[in-house]
């Protein structure tokens, strides 16, 4: 498999993963952090998997949560490797709320379809005191096919959590976007203002196609 091919796997499988693997379970007897995890997932299909809503409300909710529970701002700057240190302040902020665009308008329609997948989550990972600790979780699809493993990375702040990477059997999807965007900036010479022209398409053309959809 090409590198372009497997990063739109993974995106892909992503994808499914977030709007398959959200559904009620219950409670775990222990992990602060992996209860987060639990709690984004009620979230979610409570909020997201509403078939009487319109597909702007449910780009809404979806932004909200996404705000709520990932670190945007952390996975923006990430993305954008070395180049980050040549963006300004103004370009910086426009990425991030493209960046956020981008993930609404690509993810949000996807519960619209929500099926009732297992999720589970199987265990925390860190010790005491660590800034970030992985919750491992796995994903029964159902029609006999196996299960996919998805790990959530947690930035960790005394008692305030946020997602800042999920990773898609043992892929990081934040890896994989840097990747993607830092190709991007390398073939234009690292030309921010062409990178964000070129996500301005991207929202527009997403937005068109939700909007006939």
């Amino acid at each position: 498999m090409s590198g372009l091919s497997r990063r739109r796997a993974i995106a892909i499988l992503g994808a499914t993963a977030l709007a398959a693997g959200f559904a009620r379970r219950p409670a775990l007897a222990g992990g602060t952090v992996a209860k987060f995890i639990e709690e984004l997932g009620d979230r979610a299909i409570l909020q997201l998997a509403d078939t009487g809503i319109s597909n702007g409300e449910r780009e809404s909710r979806f932004r909200a949560l996404l705000r709520d529970s990932f670190d945007v701002t952390r996975i923006s700057r990430f993305v954008l490797g070395r180049f980050v240190r040549k963006i300004t302040k103004e370009q910086m902020a426009e990425f991030t709320l493209l960046y956020e665009d981008i993930a609404v308008l690509t993810y949000a329609h996807l519960f619209a379809s929500y099926a009732g997948q297992g999720f589970k989550v199987k265990r925390e990972v860190g010790d005491p005191g660590d800034r970030y600790k992985m919750v491992m979780t796995e994903i029964q699809p159902g029609n006999g096919r196996p299960p996919v493993l998805l790990d959530w990375q947690v930035k960790v702040n005394g008692d305030s959590y946020a997602v800042v990477d999920i990773r898609v059997e043992g892929a990081s999807m934040a890896i994989t976007q840097r990747e993607e965007f830092t190709s991007v900036l390398e073939r234009n010479g690292g030309d921010i203002a062409d990178l964000l022209a070129q996500l301005r398409t991207k929202v527009a053309k997403l937005r068109a196609e939700r909007s006939n959809s």
